[in-house]
């Protein structure tokens, strides 16, 4: 389950995920990406609505994975042309993800600034996110593992 927390210009998802390569690491990613507010030509204005964009347009993220070798908690603090760029690493983040995660999230302004994302700053309320911040600390501590699938009907 992707869940998405929208504040003005930005939105914060959170959801399992699982990165596929030589070996698969898995477990909580959190976003930060842009909205944009969509308006459709010629329709009444309460058609209009919210776009997320894609990964290609996105600011920052954390990974709080797990793989073959153990954790590998890593963040990508700036995106660029497209790429989220090289992993990062941080003491913090090892030692408690969640709290860590949390901690860079609570001043979101200023890390959408530090991000190269400054236009959309300032369209940020941190009243609202300040509010959210519990039911993202939850998104994120039940991302770390996939859902079960429901169980199947036995045949008739």
């Amino acid at each position: 389950m992707l869940r998405a927390f929208i504040f003005g210009p930005v939105a914060v998802t959170v959801g399992y995920w699982e990165q596929r390569g030589a070996e698969v690491e898995a477990g909580a990613r959190v976003e930060v990406r842009r909205v944009e507010y969509e308006q459709i030509p010629g329709a009444p204005a309460g058609v209009a609505g919210l776009r997320l964009m894609p990964v290609t347009h996105g600011i920052w993220r954390a990974d709080l994975f797990t793989g073959p070798q153990g954790a590998v908690y890593h963040y990508h603090p700036a995106f660029r042309d497209g790429d989220v760029g090289s992993r990062f690493l941080d003491d913090g983040l090892t030692r408690d993800p969640v709290a860590w995660t949390i901690g860079k999230l609570a001043d979101l302004p200023a890390l959408v600034r530090g991000s190269r994302a400054a236009d959309v700053a300032d369209g940020i309320h941190p009243a609202e996110v300040e509010q959210a911040l519990p039911q993202i600390r939850e998104a994120i501590e039940q991302s770390f593992a996939p859902l079960e699938a429901p169980p199947q009907a036995a045949p008739a």
